[in-house]
């Protein structure tokens, strides 16, 4: 079986699973091989999981046997680079505990900025025009996400309570957001539902 990779908005293969750990797959890069309805992250193919376990064990990652024994010496770890794959254990493992930190912090809000898109009359409105108790929860994440991020700006607290409640604001700002996806869409729902049943 060869796989299709896009790394860096370039796709590369076809390549065999050992090729494809050595090319420098990460879990959040989209794959794709014969048989697949779609492009799909590495992380949710298991054969491709496997190898890149069976790489930070030590092992070969198409084949599960061993590959040989780890030098004495310490390699220290760079960039990757595709025209020179690494092939040391401890060179490979880095590189890919090095991968997986990146695509964790990709993952994480910028929590050094006001979280974007946060507004209280907006829910309000949604409140009044769509679906008032999604709506009420929109208005309580809104207020709970300014009044965080307002304590995080204050004088005299220390750096992890400041991280804590700018963490804090985050999450209310992503549920917010869900609240407000869900009030629209209930209030569509009802306003066709009641149009529907005057105009038929």
């Amino acid at each position: 079986m060869k796989y299709y990779a896009r790394i860096n908005k370039t796709q590369i293969g076809p390549l065999t699973l050992t090729e494809l750990v050595n090319a420098g797959v990460r879990p959040s890069n989209y794959v794709w091989c014969k048989g697949m309805a779609d492009w799909q992250r590495a992380s949710e193919v298991p054969d491709i999981c496997r190898a890149m376990r069976r790489a930070l064990a030590g092992l070969d990652p198409a084949t599960g046997e061993e590959r040989g024994a780890i030098p004495d010496e310490d390699v220290a770890p760079g960039k990757y680079d595709p025209a020179n794959p690494p092939t040391d254990r401890r060179e490979m493992l880095e590189y890919l505990r090095q991968a997986i930190d990146e695509s964790q912090r990709a993952m994480r809000p910028d929590y050094s900025i006001p979280p974007q898109g946060v507004s209280v009359v907006m829910a309000i409105v949604l409140t009044i025009c769509c679906f008032p108790i999604t709506g009420m929860f929109a208005i309580y994440f809104a207020w709970r996400c300014r009044s965080f991020w307002k304590q995080s700006c204050e004088e005299g607290i220390s750096a992890m309570q400041r991280e804590d409640l700018r963490r804090r604001a985050h999450d209310d700002a992503r549920l917010y957001r869900m609240m407000v996806g869900i009030t629209f869409c209930i209030g569509i729902i009802m306003t066709a539902m009641t149009l529907a049943r005057y105009l038929l």
